[in-house]
């Protein structure tokens, strides 16, 4: 049904069921501010977040990130009432457990997560790490790379890295008008810093970190390739992370990495940047697609098959 919820009671069962910033009050507020119409769904036993999106031909679907929470099968009543609505084609979900749907032709958060738990000191969690990566946060403090939490006038500078690090690794980057808007939403609440590396003030890595519940999460970062034998990337995550302890939290989510094994994966050396600093990995069971028109859905899957074939020329 849908929620009566305030934001506070809505924030706080998401949290008491495992969500993320994803599921969180002030990110359908933040998707709400780029246009997209949202619904809040809960009971006794979920709560979920479904945002809509537009497609080409007037048609869309519904997308929800991270969730449902808690019993998801309970949640699917409210989302298959919603085909009601003809130019719907399906509804995305990503449970935290399997459910009885097809998995969807494509995950849009990452299936494999690593994450540090935080509730050690300083001096515990630097001998957690491998000794390449401690032996590089402290040859970026040695070359005088500093790192201070950013203001509002620093996402343009941001949005400059993130647009270079796009360029270079062939990535897809929001548009900038939507890390400008996540900062509107997102900051006054406290759930949103960026934090920047610096040399003598030239911005070499910057970050936009996310805090909810008891967790703090990489959500986008970018580098430059000015000075890069400094390492600023290492020690940008190093200060993040000692914020977050700062601000008592007891998680710091580095995000998706590469599947198990898979060392030839596009994401194989972040993965490895990032598992550096200790901690473990978590395993979603992906995305599974609740589907409303078989016939739109096939033009929907094809259409995506020409985009990559296009891309990959």
């Amino acid at each position: 049904m849908i929620s009566n919820l305030s934001k506070d009671a809505w924030d706080k069962k998401v949290i008491e069921l495992g969500g993320s910033i994803l599921q969180s009050w002030v990110w359908g507020r933040f998707n709400e501010a780029l246009g997209h119409k949202i619904y809040r769904f809960s009971d006794q036993n979920f709560a979920n977040l479904a945002i809509e999106t537009a497609l080409p031909f007037g048609k869309k679907y519904i997308y929800s990130p991270r969730g449902p929470l808690g019993d998801a099968k309970a949640a699917l009543p409210d989302l298959k009432y919603l085909q009601e609505d003809r130019n719907l084609i399906f509804t995305r979900i990503e449970p935290h457990h399997p459910v009885d749907l097809p998995r969807a032709i494509k995950d849009i958060q990452p299936v494999n997560n690593w994450l540090l738990n935080l509730e050690k000191t300083e001096e515990e969690l630097l001998i957690s790490m491998k000794p390449k990566t401690r032996y590089n946060i402290n040859l970026a403090q040695r070359k005088g790379v500093t790192v201070r939490v950013g203001e509002q006038k620093d996402l343009l500078t941001i949005w400059k890295l993130f647009l270079e690090t796009a360029t270079r690794t062939r990535i897809r980057l929001h548009p900038q008008s939507y890390y400008f808007q996540m900062w509107d939403q997102l900051s006054p609440d406290n759930n949103l810093k960026i934090v920047l590396a610096e040399y003598q003030g030239q911005p070499l890595a910057a970050m936009i970190l996310t805090m909810f519940g008891d967790t703090a999460t990489y959500l986008h970062g970018g580098s430059s390739q000015l000075m890069k034998v400094a390492m600023a990337p290492y020690v940008l995550h190093w200060e993040a992370i000692k914020l977050a302890k700062e601000l008592g939290l007891k998680n710091y989510d580095f995000g998706g990495i590469a599947p198990h094994n898979q060392e030839r994966h596009a994401w194989a050396g972040i993965t490895r940047f990032k598992k550096g600093f200790g901690g473990f990995e978590v395993v979603y069971p992906g995305a599974y697609d609740l589907i409303y028109s078989p016939v739109w859905y096939n033009v929907y899957a094809q259409g995506r098959k020409l985009t990559r074939l296009l891309r990959n020329k």
